[in-house]
C-alpha cells in the first residue's frame, strides 16, 4: 500500500528500525510515520500503544520534528500523536472489502504531514475556531461597505458560475477566507520571507518581486484588512502557518486542508469531490511520458492535484537528468499542445477532477 498506492520508493521504508538509546524497533518507518504492526489490536491494543509512545517520544526528541503514529493489525488501523508528553488517538479506520480506496485515502492523510497540519489548522483546530468567531466579527463590522461588499459579491457570482447556482453562505465566505489566507502564508514560507506585513502577504507584492507571477495575488480576501483588527487576524495566521516545510509534503495539502475545513454536507450539497492523491499520481506518471521536456496543463477547477503532481515528476526528471535542483524553477520550456498518452483522453482526464 505504501508503495503501489502512495508511491513511496521501498527505499524511503524502514523496516526493524533500531533505536538503540531505547533498545527498540520500529517495525517500520516512513518518513515522520511510525508503525507498529500487531496480529491482533483487540488483544493487543494497548501494548501498542505503549511501544507507540516510546517511540514517538524518542524521534521527537532525537530529531526535533513531530511525528505520527500508526498502530494496525491489517483490520483495524488507529493513528496517534503525542500531545504534553502522552499518546493522544486522533483518527481510526476498519477497512471496507467493498470500498478500499477508502484506507489508501486514509493512510494518504496519515502518512503525509497533512494529518499534523489539519489538526493544527483543520476544522478541529483550536486556531480554526477561534479564527472563525475573530473573522465573524470583522466581516460584521465591514459588510456594508461598498468595497468590502463587492468583493463579496464577485466571490458569490465566482462561486455562481463554478457550481451553476447561486452560493449565499456565511461561513464559507469567511472559510474561504481563512483558507486563503493560511494559503499564501504557507507560501510565503516556503519562499524564505519573513516579517511580512498583512498587506504585503495578501497582496503577493513580494511574490512578483521575486518573479514569482500568477501564484499569490490581490483577491477578493483582502477584505479583511479593512476591518477593525483585521490586519492582527492576518498576521496572526501568517505566523501560525509560515513555518510548515512544503518541500516535505508529498500530497495536495491545500485540498486536504480544505477537505478538513468545509463540512461535509456542504461539499455534497455543493457537488464537491476531489481526486484522491494516489489517483491523480498514477494518473500524471502514466500520461505524462516525457516529463522533462513536456508541457502540462490541467483544465480543470479544483486545487491543482494534477499539476502538484506534474511538477514533482518534472522536478524528478530533471534531477534524474543531471539539472541542480536551484536550476529547475528557472527552466523555461516552449509552449506546446498537451497531447495525452494513448490511454487517456482529454475528455477522462478532465472527468478526473
Amino acid at each position: 500500500m505504501l508503495t503501489d498506492a502512495l508511491g513511496a520508493s521501498s527505499e524511503q521504508i524502514s523496516y526493524e528500525h533500531r533505536l538503540p538509546e531505547i533498545r527498540g524497533r520500529i517495525d517500520a518507518l516512513l518518513g515522520r510515520t511510525v508503525i507498529e504492526i500487531k496480529s491482533d489490536l483487540r488483544r493487543e491494543q494497548a501494548d501498542a500503544e505503549l511501544q507507540l509512545a516510546r517511540y514517538l517520544s524518542e524521534r521527537e526528541e532525537s530529531t526535533g520534528q513531530r511525528y505520527v503514529g500508526i498502530a494496525t493489525d491489517g483490520a483495524k488501523f488507529i493513528a496517534y500523536e503525542m500531545r504534553d508528553g502522552a499518546l493522544e488517538e486522533l483518527t481510526e479506520i476498519e477497512p471496507r472489502s467493498n470500498d478500499p480506496r477508502s484506507l489508501t485515502a486514509w493512510l494518504e492523510g496519515v502518512v503525509a504531514d497533512a494529518l499534523t497540519i489539519i489538526n493544527l489548522l483543520g476544522r478541529q483546530s483550536a486556531a480554526f475556531g477561534r479564527t472563525l468567531g475573530l473573522l465573524r466579527k470583522a466581516w460584521s463590522a465591514v459588510a456594508a461597505h461598498p468595497e468590502a461588499n463587492l468583493k463579496r459579491q464577485l466571490w458569490t457570482r465566482h462561486l455562481g458560475l463554478v457550481y451553476g447556482k447561486a452560493v449565499e453562505d456565511e461561513d464559507l465566505w469567511l472559510q474561504h477566507t481563512y483558507l486563503v489566507t493560511i494559503a499564501k502564508a504557507i507560501a510565503a514560507g516556503a519562499m524564505g520571507f519573513s516579517g511580512l506585513e498583512p498587506s504585503q502577504l495578501l497582496s503577493g507584492a513580494p511574490f512578483r518581486a521575486a518573479g514569482v507571477h500568477g501564484a499569490v495575488e490581490e483577491d477578493f480576501f483582502e477584505w479583511v484588512i479593512e476591518a477593525p483588527n483585521g490586519a492582527e487576524i492576518v498576521r496572526r495566521l501568517y505566523l501560525h502557518a509560515s513555518r510548515f516545510d512544503l518541500g516535505a509534503v508529498d500530497v495536495d495539502l491545500l485540498k486536504v486542508l480544505y477537505e478538513s475545513l468545509i463540512d461535509p454536507k456542504q461539499r455534497h450539497d455543493l457537488g464537491e469531490y476531489y481526486t484522491p492523491d494516489w489517483l491523480a499520481r498514477k494518473v500524471v506518471r502514466r500520461a505524462v511520458e516525457r516529463p522533462a521536456e513536456e508541457t502540462v496543463l490541467d483544465p480543470a477547477c479544483g486545487s491543482g492535484s494534477f499539476l502538484f503532481h506534474a511538477l514533482r515528476l518534472k522536478r524528478e526528471a530533471l534531477g534524474g537528468a543531471g539539472v541542480q535542483l536551484s536550476e529547475v524553477a528557472a527552466r523555461r520550456f516552449p509552449a506546446s499542445t498537451f497531447t495525452p498518452s494513448p490511454s487517456f483522453s482529454r475528455e477522462s482526464l478532465i472527468s478526473l477532477d
